[in-house]
């Protein structure tokens, strides 16, 4: 039987869980202004480096560290995103913001870490270079068998991005011996792969949620369509020039 003061006792912290989920709200609110705005600052800086000549301490190394910072800015308010989405009752957003966190993660960690050590191939593919070897093929591996489960287009064909970055980095471990220039291939290739993340993320949550709502399910599918293309050209045309120099240097 219960007792008299149960009720007190229940309506007494039913303002105190009031406050609590204003608490978060406001939190929540706050750390998706952060990802927003490092987002906007990631963008540029991205273009910025891209387009700048590429010189020792000039605009290139300056906005790539700019770029750089701002990811991990990215990463470190994505990733209550991505647990506020599942605790929200939406696991496919969870799952692609879970995914993207591994993603951007890993290749935040290559791009800088391929110049750092570019006279050290095998300290470059050691150490928190295997276990991201590790988690990102699983994450790849999770974002494509729940986008096959529910039939989201975007979560199978991001995959593919994961795959391809875990593919080469298996590769390098595996290697005896690296190419001559590897740590350049590598440097732009993860930032390459950093831009994926960045414009793909955008089109997907960011630009379509401002359109309306027929354009932006066209968005929706064109999203990691778009990105990935430019990837693949971008990576192309890199690989083709640095051929070139090769042959030339020889």
């Amino acid at each position: 039987m219960a007792r008299p003061d149960d009720d007190d006792g229940d309506t007494s912290t039913a303002p105190d869980s009031i406050a609590m989920t204003d608490l978060a709200s406001i939190a929540y609110g706050l750390i998706v202004k952060l990802h927003i705005a490092a987002g906007c600052v990631a963008l540029i800086a991205f273009w910025t480096a891209g387009l700048a000549r590429k010189s020792r301490g000039g605009l290139h190394v300056k906005a790539g560290a700019i770029y750089l910072a701002a990811m991990r800015g990215i990463l470190l308010t994505g990733l209550p995103m991505a647990l506020a989405a599942f605790v929200r009752g939406q696991p496919a957003q969870g799952v692609f913001l879970s995914y993207l966190v591994v993603l951007v993660a890993t290749t935040v960690f290559i791009a800088p870490r391929a110049v750092r050590h570019k006279q050290d191939f095998a300290a470059f593919r050691s150490g928190g270079y295997r276990f991201y070897a590790v988690l990102l093929p699983m994450a790849a591996t999770a974002s494509l068998g729940y986008g096959l489960n529910t039939g989201n287009l975007l979560l199978i064909g991001f995959a593919s991005v994961g795959f391809t970055v875990g593919f080469g980095m298996w590769r390098n471990i595996r290697r005896a011996t690296p190419a001559a220039g590897w740590w350049l291939k590598e440097h732009y290739g993860a930032m390459i792969g950093n831009g994926v993340g960045t414009h793909i993320a955008f089109l997907a949550i960011g630009l379509s949620r401002v359109l309306p709502k027929d354009y932006a399910n066209t968005v929706q599918l064109l999203a990691w369509f778009g990105p990935l293309s430019l990837a693949v050209i971008a990576t192309v045309v890199l690989n083709r020039r640095y051929r070139q120099r090769q042959v030339l240097a020889a």
